[in-house]
């Protein structure tokens, strides 16, 4: 996998795309503790807030 990475972006590219990705990786975690919270504060979504949702979509 490394090699591949290399072969697209170069050995100076590499480390970027490193970062990237952690940075991606990061966001999303963060995003799953505030979801966790959330849903220990309040409890799940119910049904009908779904479907609420969905319309406004």
């Amino acid at each position: 996998m490394i090699k591949e990475v290399e072969e697209r972006t170069g050995k100076n590219g590499f480390s970027s795309v490193v970062a990237e990705a952690l940075e991606e990786w990061l966001a999303a975690q963060k995003l799953r503790e505030v979801v966790a919270a959330d849903r220990k504060a309040f409890g799940p979504v119910s049904a009908e807030a779904l479907r609420r949702a969905e319309q406004e979509w």
